[in-house]
């Protein structure tokens, strides 16, 4: 075999191992992701339960102040009565009086609904706040190790990457593009041996005689009319 069959071979056999080494590179990310989504989920769900939590808690002082400004105006409204001229004017205050109770007792209910709300969302608050305690040390470890191994992973692909700019750096401008082009429409093989029989190694297409001989002599980079990758005499 010819030097420069040699070196694109070499070429080739690095890219391959690029490739496989990209490929393993970007499975780290799911397994990051399986690690962090959960635990992002629960921060959310923390994150939206103490929210609720405030705004519950707001909600009901709102609704007992609302009330204490009810039961305020019926201590009033109730003074009133010393002062009534008339069965009518009377009447009008005890209306009044029934009506500004019955819409303080209905914000007190309210505020106690809310507040039982308060007291259960508390409760569930707290529990996800043990999960989440539970889940990031669980998971402290685990995230470590996958970016221990990513780290690996990259530096081992960044080595990989000079030793083939190295490689390609040894070959002339022409080859390296035509090989580099070969590649690109074909991924992972740029070139492929000439069979016993005078086939193409990639697609098996049976070369003429003619065109046998010149890829067995090896002086220049002959292509495979049917597929275009470059043949070399094994």
């Amino acid at each position: 075999m010819e030097p420069l069959h040699q070196a694109l071979l070499a070429l080739q056999e690095l890219d391959q191992e690029l490739q496989r080494a990209e490929l393993a590179l970007s499975e780290f990310e799911p397994q990051l992701a399986e690690i962090e989504t959960p635990l992002n989920n629960l921060e959310k769900e923390v994150e939206s339960t103490r929210s609720r939590l405030a705004d519950l808690r707001a909600q009901a002082t709102k609704l007992e102040r609302a009330a204490e400004v009810k039961r305020d105006r019926l201590r009033v409204t109730e003074a009133r009565l010393d002062k009534v001229r008339n069965p009518r004017e009377e009447q009008a205050i005890h209306l009044e009086i029934d009506l500004v109770r019955k819409a303080a007792d209905a914000d007190d209910a309210e505020a106690l609904q809310v507040m039982d709300q308060v007291t259960r969302t508390d409760l569930r608050l707290e529990e996800l706040e043990k999960q989440l305690v539970k889940m990031r040390e669980d998971a402290t470890p685990r995230r470590a190790e996958v970016l221990q191994a990513k780290q690996d992973a990259e530096t081992a692909l960044a080595v990989l990457r000079d030793r083939r700019e190295n490689e390609a750096g040894h070959l002339d401008v022409q080859s390296r593009r035509l090989y580099d082009r070969v590649r690109k429409g074909k991924a992972n093989v740029a070139l492929a041996p000439l069979t016993e029989e005078g086939a193409c190694g990639h697609c098996f297409n049976v070369l003429p005689l003619q065109e046998q001989s010149l890829v067995k002599r090896g002086t220049t980079l002959h292509r495979c009319e049917a597929c275009g990758v470059i043949l070399y005499a094994a």
